[in-house]
């Protein structure tokens, strides 16, 4: 499979679905001491992914220059921690990601009314 499809898309109650069925199918016949056990394995192996992703998204943010500290003394006095780290992206520069936006969700819609159908 490809790395850049997986996991693949798919619907989110599906993918919730699956996990319950996995876990129903991991308790099988153990006892409670086993299922507790093999639970906490997988929440280890959960908060592994969780923290290299949360790790990752930090650097990005830092090189995207997007991270934004909402606790800092400016924040607390009253300055505008959005404007300072963006200062050369007026409403206008940001009309195109506004844009995109919108179509997205247009496009979200139309999947979602074809559910319906």
């Amino acid at each position: 499979m490809n790395e850049e499809n997986f996991p693949p898309n798919t619907n989110p109650h599906v993918f919730t679905l699956i996990a319950v069925a996995v876990g129903y199918a991991c308790v099988g016949n153990y006892n409670a001491n086993e299922q507790n056990s093999i639970g906490n394995w997988l929440i280890m192996v959960g908060q592994y992914i969780l923290t290299h992703a949360a790790q990752q998204q930090l650097i990005e943010s830092r090189i995207e220059k997007t991270n934004i500290n909402i606790n800092s003394k400016k924040a607390k006095k009253g300055g505008s921690v959005y404007t300072d780290n963006n200062q050369n992206k007026s409403n206008q520069n940001q009309r195109e990601e506004v844009d995109m936006l919108i179509e997205a969700v247009k496009k979200i819609e139309k999947e979602l009314e074809n559910y319906k159908e």
